[in-house]
């Protein structure tokens, strides 16, 4: 069965297109060479503007940013969304895809693009809140807010199953992979189901699908997962609960990705400073299905007048 498993994941690995020029050449904003690839990001003008850093999740990619991205500008911010490795239009290095990968990628970025000495503001979506508890816990004097949304890293889920497969790759990954895209096509379809009249969502998630057509994407989820994804991020929030970072999260009360309210109760244990919220109604998918609810339980975290508000 592995032997069929791992024959057929390649199979349709090479069947799949790879994320060259062809590929990124209807993409937005820009392409920049880094030490493990190409990264794809978009950034603002208007310098003058304090910078708001967004960092994706597990499955998604800077896409998911644009229902909020209108909303944050409109709050005075100058935007920097990007692709971590492995999603998007960026690379796909064949290297674990850890905290401390994404952590050098986002300050690589920002020291290329001659944003490291600048204040911070930072956004973690899902994954992308357990690279940001990382980033922000080893850069407490540059950041000023964090906003943390549907944040992973607050409990490693079913951890006996995650240590057999991270011992046993060979055996496990080619299945997993094998069934992986039916397992994401199910959950993007059920995340937009909701929605159907709302264009936004909708077009997040044919790109969420798009995702499934490129070489090296379901192999980065696996990475993450082994990665980034495999501990909790305990000693980086008590890191920044003790600093003077404005710390915000937001919760969803039909997520069963970040379960709640374990993960809250988590977060409040954590960053007795910090201020945590709920959305009710919401899943997992609530950064682009419940923008507008977000934006207005963090408009006074937002502004620019008030830093330090979540304390």
């Amino acid at each position: 069965m592995a032997i069929f498993s791992r024959y057929l994941w390649r199979l349709q690995e090479n069947d799949r297109k790879t994320m060259t020029g062809m590929a990124r050449r209807d993409r937005p904003g820009r392409m920049l060479q880094l030490k493990y690839g190409q990264t794809h990001y978009e950034l603002d003008k208007e310098p003058d503007k304090p910078l708001l850093i967004c960092i994706h999740g597990w499955s998604t990619a800077s896409y998911v940013w644009d229902p909020l991205k209108p909303l944050l500008r409109a709050k005075g911010y100058r935007v920097l969304t990007y692709d971590l490795y492995g999603r998007g239009y960026s690379d796909r290095p064949d290297v674990l895809h850890s905290a401390e990968l994404f952590t050098y990628q986002l300050t690589e970025l920002l020291n290329k693009l001659g944003l490291n000495d600048t204040k911070l503001n930072v956004i973690g979506y899902s994954m992308g809140g357990a690279i940001a508890a990382r980033f922000v816990s080893e850069r407490l004097e540059d950041v000023e807010r964090l906003l943390l949304i549907a944040p992973a890293g607050m409990e490693v889920r079913s951890p006996g199953l995650r240590r057999f497969v991270r011992n046993n790759p060979k055996f496990s990954n080619p299945h997993i992979q094998t069934l992986l895209p039916l397992v994401l096509r199910a959950q993007f379809r059920s995340a937009a189901a909701g929605f159907k009249g709302n264009q936004m969502v909708q077009k997040v998630a044919r790109k969420q699908k798009r995702e499934l057509e490129f070489r090296g994407y379901l192999p980065s989820l696996l990475s993450s997962l082994n990665g980034a994804l495999a501990s909790k991020m305990k000693t980086e929030h008590e890191k920044i609960a003790g600093a003077k970072v404005a710390v915000r999260a937001i919760f969803a009360d039909q997520d069963k990705t970040v379960p709640y309210p374990t993960a809250k109760r988590l977060f409040d244990k954590w960053n007795p400073n910090g201020v945590s919220q709920t959305i009710t109604g919401a899943g997992h998918a609530i950064t682009y299905t419940h923008a507008q609810q977000i934006m207005k339980e963090v408009a006074e975290f937002f502004q620019l007048s008030s830093p330090g508000v979540s304390q």
